[in-house]
């Protein structure tokens, strides 16, 4: 029996052994699996309909297997006659999914081309543009809101209720006066009659502000873009976005700021500063919500003048992006002369004010792609003073489309 159970542990141990070895070689030389190739189908329906300053969503099917979408590049491209009659492919967008918008009526051969490595598919479109049976102007000329910030230049706009203000404020847009923004947070909102198109590649609106300020030192501005998407005819809240130009990631510029204006107690006082021009240093009370408080001076030259806005009440508050002004005295420390730097790109009121729509980012900062805009919001992002020629201000005269064909003005 003995003899039996040695043999029978003998056979075990040496089927371990095998099956051991047997697991190790699997493991040694694993089975090989056949790599799968990439692949990219691609549908698009054949037409579209729209009427021009509307937008209409081309949306592809687009089907990647085997690789990463993310990879997968985009051209939509559009039939336009070139120098001598020719046809020529224009670039109009870069994503995934296009809304088309122009400004002509017509029919229009879209073509659309994917890239994923080296695999390349093309679908073709025609969108037929309608017309609307509305003429337009180039210009933004609705007046839908003006809230100024403190200004000597406001004593123009002496009015008790704001619907007189608003009436003066729509006149002058009319007719091309400049209207007073004031110091920060001052802006004026105004809409177009007509969608201002993202074209591809190209800046798209212009931001006029006063050209001729005489002795004042002027700011430039910044930009609020809303689209009406929902098509209600109103600026919604969260249809608003802000120009993100030159300044808007520097360190010296303030997000979410706010400031608290006061109106000044018409019975008090002057207190004159140790300067000539300074007639009351603590004229005109603001705070902030960065723990910040200060007064506006009057000065000598503007004493007669109101700065504060009549139809405010008693105290009000603006609120937006605050840019940092470069602003120097040149006059010794007298406080008489001063030199006021500028932005490079994004803003009104600079050497270049002309603005493309694709700037336009959300309240977190992330870059949003519009159509086009509707409305625009134009503030003074700034607050500085320059002494005796008094606060850095400015003056809005229109916003107008660039890209707005001249035929049909």
């Amino acid at each position: 029996m003995k003899k039996y159970l040695k043999h029978g542990l003998f056979l075990v141990a040496i089927g371990a052994f095998y099956c051991c070895s047997n697991d190790d070689s699997k493991q040694d030389n694993p089975e090989t699996q056949p790599v799968k190739e990439a692949s990219l189908s691609l549908k698009l329906a054949s037409d579209f309909t729209v009427s021009r300053y509307n937008a209409v969503t081309l949306e592809p099917q687009v089907l990647i297997e085997n690789a990463d979408a993310e990879l997968a590049k985009y051209k939509w491209t559009v039939k336009v006659t070139g120098t001598g009659g020719a046809l020529k492919d224009s670039v109009i967008g870069d994503t995934k999914n296009l809304q088309f918008i122009t400004a002509k009526a017509a029919n229009y051969a879209v073509d659309l081309t994917v890239t994923l490595g080296k695999l390349v598919k093309q679908a073709s479109t025609k969108v037929t543009v309608s017309e609307t049976g509305k003429t337009y102007t180039s210009k933004a000329l609705s007046l839908i809101d003006y809230v100024p910030a403190p200004s000597y230049n406001l004593d123009n706009y002496g009015f008790t209720t704001k619907a007189e203000v608003l009436e003066q404020v729509k006149s002058d847009l009319i007719e091309g006066n400049a209207v007073p923004l004031g110091t920060f947070g001052g802006s004026i909102t105004t809409a177009f009659d007509h969608t201002v198109i993202n074209a591809y590649g190209k800046r798209d609106f212009k931001i006029q502000m006063n050209e001729d300020s005489g002795n004042s030192k002027v700011s430039p501005v910044s930009v609020y873009v809303a689209y009406d998407a929902n098509k209600n005819g109103i600026a919604d809240d969260n249809e608003w976005y802000e120009i993100a130009g030159s300044e808007y990631n520097k360190s010296t510029t303030v997000k979410n700021y706010e400031i608290t204006y006061n109106k000044p107690n018409a019975g008090k006082a002057a207190v004159t500063g140790t300067k000539d021009w300074q007639f009351d240093k603590e004229y005109l009370k603001w705070t902030d919500n960065k723990t910040a408080a200060g007064f506006i001076t009057r000065t000598k030259k503007w004493r007669r003048y109101n700065y504060y806005p009549q139809w405010m009440g008693e105290s009000y508050t603006l609120k937006g992006t605050k840019i940092y002004l470069p602003v120097k005295d040149v006059s010794d420390g007298e406080g008489t002369t001063y030199n006021v730097g500028t932005f490079e790109w994004g803003y009104g009121g600079i050497k270049d004010p002309s603005i493309d729509i694709s700037w336009a980012v959300d309240s977190n900062g992330k870059k949003v792609h519009l159509p086009g805009i509707d409305f625009v919001k134009v503030y003074v992002s700034t607050y500085a003073e320059a002494g005796a020629t008094d606060l850095v201000t400015n003056f809005f005269t229109h916003v107008e489309d660039l890209n707005f064909p001249k035929a049909i003005k």
